[in-house]
């Protein structure tokens, strides 16, 4: 059941575009003391881990993850300034090592889920 949700696109591409809204809207509409970069790390492990159920094209899902994630950091860049949003290089890069993270754990569960079927 689980499994079967996972490979639906429906969860994956809710989650991408949850996490969009949330990088795009005014930052004081999002909560105090989260970690900025923890929290950039964790949304990419979770865009790239569901991508890859969906579509196990390990190549394809880092590139275009590690891509989306940057091309967020150029629009919050491009935000007007009472959104106080800007371009972070190194939210760029907690955002590739998330999607890295997360193909690393979608690969392992997948060869669990091998092993065990």
């Amino acid at each position: 059941m689980i499994l079967r949700i996972l490979k639906h696109p429906f969860l994956a591409i809710a989650f991408t575009t949850f996490i969009f809204i949330l990088c795009v809207m005014p930052s004081e509409n999002i909560p105090n003391g989260v970690d900025d970069k923890a929290a950039h790390l964790l949304a990419f492990v979770g865009i790239s881990f569901l991508w890859l159920w969906v579509k196990p094209n390990y190549l394809l899902i880092i590139i275009s993850s590690i891509l989306f994630g940057f091309t967020i950091e150029i629009i919050q860049g491009l935000l007007p300034i009472n959104f106080h949003r800007s371009f972070d290089i190194n939210d760029g890069f907690a955002d590739a090592l998330g999607v890295l993270m997360g193909a690393f754990f979608s690969f392992i569960m997948q060869k669990i889920i091998k092993i065990l079927a």
